[in-house]
């Protein structure tokens, strides 16, 4: 039986599994975008806090603690987007410009960490919205993910690639990061 209580509980898992999904392709390097596209994609900071306010403060009403962590950070970045050492980090790190740069098997375990954490959170709201859910309505949900996904991350419409077999467009987006922009996250194009 579908309720609003049910709807919102199925949305938000979506949402949660969508990111967590997400996170991982960039964490496991498996899908990235060039810095250049990354870069304008700012609002998706944005739109991840937003998630986990609604699954935590408005509808589950209970990890509030946790999602608060998550939501400064990506305010943080939302906001400083391009404007700081850490923010510009995460940027690069998060991009093919980081995989064709000659520093990119250094392990920066802030990155790394943040990340992870990001995952932590989305998979804890996933878990207690699942709770809400018939097992139906989860496997549905989780097959809508994967199928958003491979629309967004491997559809020919935009630039995220694997690291190691980039289309010759995609290419010639990239520009391999120096040294100090690995270590500090700035950038010649800002």
């Amino acid at each position: 039986m579908l309720n609003l209580e049910n709807m919102a509980a199925f949305l938000l898992f979506f949402l949660e599994c969508y990111h967590v999904s997400g996170h991982l392709n960039v964490l496991f390097r498996i899908r990235l975008l060039p810095r250049r596209d990354l870069v304008r994609i700012r609002f998706y900071f944005l739109f991840d806090l937003l998630t986990v306010f609604a699954s935590s403060f408005l509808f589950l009403q209970r990890l509030q603690w946790l999602a608060a962590i998550q939501i400064v950070q990506h305010l943080y970045y939302f906001l400083f987007w391009e404007k700081t050492a850490p923010a510009k980090k995460i940027v690069s790190w998060s991009s093919l410009d980081w995989t064709a740069s000659e520093y990119k098997e250094e392990w920066h375990f802030d990155s790394i960490l943040g990340t992870a954490f990001d995952i932590i959170v989305h998979c804890s709201m996933a878990f207690f919205l699942g709770q809400y859910l018939s097992t139906v309505q989860i496997l549905l949900s989780v097959f809508l993910v994967q199928c958003s996904l491979l629309a967004v991350l491997c559809g020919p419409w935009f630039a995220w690639s694997t690291p190691w077999a980039a289309p010759k467009w995609v290419q010639k987006r990239i520009r391999p990061l120096a040294k100090e922009e690995c270590r500090l996250g700035l950038s010649k194009e800002s």
